[in-house]
């Protein structure tokens, strides 16, 4: 039985996940606890790990007996370029050292390859308002493909057409990267869809990175 915890567990992607649990996995849900009160959109009967980010030793007690984190936690608003490589090198290094931690990120469009060396996020259509993410998810994938990461991962690419209320179809198509992506810009695929991909690259042990579209 494989021990995961996930991150962002309250957001989309993450509730998703708990609607198509990974198999022969037991999920252990991270979440920011206020107050001592356990989140009302948490399901009953999951153990709870209260996280802080800016927390160190809270959490390497949120990651005791974790064999995989999915990190979904969705950073908002401004953040640094460097913000999501800081975020994933805090989960490894408040893991057990005995422990081969592996870490699944649920990626970003913006760190897409394209034409001419450029990346989605450098593309005029690019959303303003999400221009720092998608910076953030470009620097992380660098940081991870060119072998900054200690630990094992696994980077998993939505298509810009990310669908919020889109239907489960019960399939997905996983792609390998390439030097240019411009044609998964055509892709979409619902937080449903996502999230079977997700549950089957902790059960299934995938690593490096895969480019998830229907």
């Amino acid at each position: 039985m494989i021990d995961v915890l996930l991150l962002g567990a309250t957001g989309r992607t993450g509730t998703a996940l708990l609607r198509h649990r990974p198999r022969n996995a037991r999920l252990h849900l991270g979440v920011r606890i206020r107050d001592g009160t356990r989140p009302s959109s948490v399901p009953d009967g999951d153990d709870v790990r209260a996280i802080d980010l800016t927390d160190p030793v809270l959490m390497r007690a949120a990651l005791s007996g974790i064999d995989v984190v999915v990190n979904a936690i969705r950073l908002r608003e401004d953040i640094a370029a460097t913000a999501l490589i800081d975020l994933h090198e805090l989960i490894r290094r408040a893991s057990d050292e005995d422990v081969d931690l592996r870490i699944v990120h649920v990626g970003g469009a913006g760190s897409l390859h394209l034409t001419g060396g450029l990346r989605f996020w450098q593309h005029p259509c690019f959303p303003a308002a999400t221009l720092p993410r998608g910076i953030a998810h470009a620097e992380l994938r660098d940081h991870l493909e060119t072998g900054g990461c200690a630990a094992p991962w696994t980077y998993l690419v939505p298509p810009p057409d990310y669908l919020p209320d889109g239907p489960c179809t019960g399939d997905y198509k996983r792609l390998a990267p390439s030097d240019d992506e411009t044609p998964f810009l055509t892709g979409r695929i619902s937080y449903e869809d996502f999230s079977l991909a997700v549950a089957d690259a902790i059960g299934n042990g995938w690593s490096g990175t895969h480019l998830i579209r229907t």
